[in-house]
């Protein structure tokens, strides 16, 4: 008699994980996607300056360090389902703010303020949502532990990728604002089903005793604080650096999205063959690639062999975060959620320092010698792994 409850409640809670990393995947890309309409003029457009647009997201950045690493500490005395409950309740506020922001356009300072807000609860939302999915996720099929991470942040970047194609369908109707509408129902529905969920207290989620950081923690932090650089640049600036090589408005375009196909794709394909085999040497050597690439990139010369260098970059790189992630929960067992939110938090600084260090050098240094740096940085990453690999075995 209790079997079919235990399936269904299992079930449900599968669900809800990889629901919600989609949806915060559609949230958190709409707004960026939105650039040519935040800053173009016309009836339907708010008129924003490159810079305004810019510092839209500083405050998301932060935010989200910020609910990434308050997140932990807040499980020790509230559940787990309570934070995803706050995420969600972040992140529908945002849709919501965006969906009346198309009211505004003739008010431009109040638009503006409105979408700062908008960005700043899309930064809480996404910091506590990730950092309680991470574990949770951890926890759902131990025997597959990693690959039940890479499916979840599969599905993360299945969201990141769909929001501008969505975008691009409304777009044709003249109804852009129905989509953060449509995400913030779907949200709705997502903290529903949360609620449904029992509230079950797992080992692997136990929260930090004292607010104490686990010394070794701080490898792993520097690991993907150096990553979230290299996947800052190639997401924020990818398409920049395209057509500065030569290539088209569009195919700059298609070198982006063939850049997030490429995460995307490999995500999907580490979660279902790391299930059968172990891919650590993948993991472990993915950055040599990448690195190459990078240093070798702005020497390449026509479309298809930069656009196929920013497809095989994100492939290479879509298994350093998730991997990352299961080996710390896995590391620091007892401090689960607080890893998770040391990580979230370090991805999000590591992306932020590449879009915006990146943005202020290229004013004077070209990309060429700044995609070189990069790819020093993605080798001290590298470095990083080994170092950590030699302290805590990796499995």
């Amino acid at each position: 008699m209790n079997k079919p409850k235990i399936e269904s409640a299992s079930k449900l809670k599968i669900f809800v994980v990889y629901l919600g990393a989609l949806l915060t995947g559609l949230a958190l890309i709409i707004y960026p996607a939105l650039g040519p309409i935040l800053t173009g003029t016309g009836p339907d457009g708010f008129d924003f300056s490159s810079n305004q647009f810019g510092n839209l997201f500083i405050p998301q950045t932060l935010f989200a360090i910020g609910a990434a690493l308050i997140a932990p500490f807040l499980s020790k005395y509230i559940h787990l389902n309570k934070i995803l409950v706050w995420g969600c309740l972040a992140l529908f506020l945002s849709m919501l703010i965006l969906f009346f922001s198309h009211y505004l356009t003739a008010e431009k300072s109040t638009a503006w303020m409105l979408l700062m807000t908008g960005t700043s609860l899309l930064g809480i939302g996404f910091g506590m949502v990730i950092t309680a999915l991470n574990p949770i996720a951890f926890s759902l099929f131990p025997n597959n532990q990693v690959a039940a991470v890479a499916a979840l942040h599969f599905f993360l970047g299945l969201g990141t990728a769909g929001s501008p194609l969505l975008l691009s369908l409304a777009q044709k109707t003249g109804t852009w604002y129905n989509l953060p509408l449509l995400f913030a129902i779907g949200l709705i529905i997502l903290g529903v089903l949360i609620l449904l969920l029992k509230q079950d207290q797992q080992a692997t989620l136990d929260s930090p005793e004292k607010l104490k950081v686990p010394n070794g923690l701080w490898l792993f932090v520097v690991l993907i604080t150096l990553y979230g650089i290299c996947e800052g640049t190639l997401g924020s600036y990818g398409s920049v650096f395209l057509k500065a090589q030569g290539l088209s408005i569009v195919e700059a375009s298609q070198g982006l999205a063939l850049f997030w196909g490429g995460l995307t794709l490999g995500r999907v394909m580490f979660s279902i063959i790391s299930i059968r085999l172990n891919l650590n040497w993948f993991y472990m050597g993915s950055l040599i690639i990448v690195g190459i690439i990078l240093f070798s990139i702005p020497s390449f010369t026509g479309a298809f062999t930069n656009l196929s260098a920013m497809g095989v970059a994100g492939f290479f790189m879509s298994s350093i975060f998730p991997r990352s992630v299961s080996w710390a929960t896995e590391t620091f067992k007892d401090h689960a959620v607080l890893a998770s939110g040391f990580m979230v938090a370090s991805l999000q600084l590591g992306t932020g320092i590449g879009t915006n260090f990146v943005g202020i050098l290229s004013k004077t240094v070209s990309f060429a010698v700044l995609f070189k740096v990069i790819a020093a940085v993605a080798i001290l990453a590298l470095i990083f792994i080994f170092i950590t690999k030699n302290k805590y075995k990796l499995n």
